[in-house]
């Protein structure tokens, strides 16, 4: 593979348009070929058995990103830029004049260039024989995207219920803070509730149960103020009684999920949708038809890696090996030359290098089926091994979890080794 072309950035510069072109083709086709697939064009399965991503592009006019860049293609039209984007996994997007982007940290404006965002979606299964059906679905698909863009419009309510407890932007829960901070920034955002196709319960489960020290009080504090909130809403808005709470939704990243109900109007249960961490089939109150499993934390770099684990701060080593899982574990691998277990505390330096050098990460459950160690595996190139039965992996159905981890029953931990 190496030997076939170059992609260093300053001989790509050097190159004649049709070589480097032809280069890269050859490349991306050999690497698509090793793992079995092929070379399509943007909007067709990748494989035709396969259920696979199907790839859409966002144009933004006038914008730049600041990124890591992977190289430089010089005249290649956008649909052969699109084409070698798609066939690169590492590949996030690119620009109007060449630059491929491996990770996409920030937009600015820039007059003279157009970004190309790519952005990946599970598309229906394909095979040979399509029905007209399926390939009706499979093709409108970017319309409906399109459609959803123009016409979601969510409404946050405002109440005055638990403004005085201070957000928390935690590591291990920061998709809730960072969630609500968005959506409230975001174009999908309505001031005029008549507009609304969905309504978002403010509710910071995570911020409540903090507020206290104590664990117990503090999901009592949590379930409390979601009560009151919600009965806020349905006292002062028409909008819950229209719908008894079905088009609504909140987020609760904490441990209690969808537990944080518990003292509230009980269609809020019952008919809204939840996201949420703990995305376990086998809790009562986890609807999976319904609720939503979404990413434990957002990976933000330094912000949340100085808070990662316990942050340095001392602790019982003995309270992390908890759960069905872990000790088990402990029993099974602690003199393995193999695998890696860790019974006490790794600084943030130590935790992060083992991930980047790790091929396999488990990710046993603890007390409760999630855990933050799939996404931290993640970001830093490591497979997870996910160990949770029940478990509902962040945005199940969206993304195809059996192509970038894997997953292994309870009951099998001792056939790792």
């Amino acid at each position: 593979m190496n030997a076939l072309c170059d992609l260093n950035r300053g001989a790509i510069e050097t190159r004649l348009r049709k070589e480097v072109i032809g280069c890269l083709h050859a490349k991306f086709t050999l690497w698509l070929q090793g793992r079995g697939l092929k070379l399509h064009r943007t909007g067709e399965s990748i494989d035709p058995v396969r259920k696979q991503p199907h790839v859409l592009y966002i144009k933004l006019d006038g914008v730049d990103a600041s990124a890591s860049e992977l190289f430089t293609v010089r005249g290649a039209s956008v649909e052969q830029m699109k084409a070698m984007c798609t066939a690169l996994p590492l590949c996030h997007g690119f620009n109007s004049e060449g630059q491929f982007k491996s990770k996409i940290t920030s937009k600015a404006k820039s007059p003279a260039i157009d970004l190309y965002l790519k952005q990946t979606v599970l598309g229906v299964k394909q095979n040979k024989s399509l029905s007209s059906t399926e390939a009706g679905v499979f093709a409108s698909h970017d319309e409906e995207y399109r459609n959803m863009e123009s016409s979601l419009k969510i409404y946050i309510y405002d109440t005055p219920i638990g403004k005085e407890i201070p957000s928390l932007e935690d590591y291990k829960y920061g998709v809730e803070h960072l969630f609500i901070t968005l959506l409230s920034k975001s174009k999908f955002r309505t001031l005029d509730p008549m507009l609304a196709t969905f309504f978002l319960v403010p509710s910071r489960c995570t911020a409540y149960r903090k507020s206290v020290s104590n664990l117990k009080t503090g999901i009592q504090v949590a379930s409390t103020i979601t009560a009151e909130m919600v009965t806020h809403v349905i006292h002062r808005y028409p909008h819950w009684n229209a719908s008894l709470g079905a088009d609504h939704f909140y987020i609760c990243a904490h441990d209690m999920g969808t537990r944080v109900t518990s003292a509230a109007n009980q269609n809020l249960l019952r008919n809204a949708v939840a996201l949420v961490n703990t995305a376990d089939i086998l809790e009562r109150t986890f609807v999976v038809h319904k609720d939503i499993s979404v990413p434990p934390h957002p990976g933000r770099g330094s912000i949340l890696w100085s808070k990662m684990g316990q942050g340095g701060a001392p602790f019982d080593p003995s309270k992390r090996v908890r759960g069905p899982v872990r000790p088990k574990l402990l029993e099974l691998f602690r003199q393995d030359a193999d695998i890696l277990v860790v019974n006490g505390h790794m600084s943030d330096h130590d935790y992060m290098n083992a991930l980047k050098t790790t091929t396999f990460c488990l990710c046993p459950r603890g007390n409760v089926a999630w855990s933050p160690r799939v996404m931290d595996a993640l970001w830093f190139g490591c497979i997870p091994v996910i160990i949770a039965d029940y478990y509902v992996p962040p945005l199940y159905g969206l993304i195809d979890w059996a192509a970038m981890s894997i997953t292994v029953p309870e009951s099998q931990v001792s056939l790792l080794s």
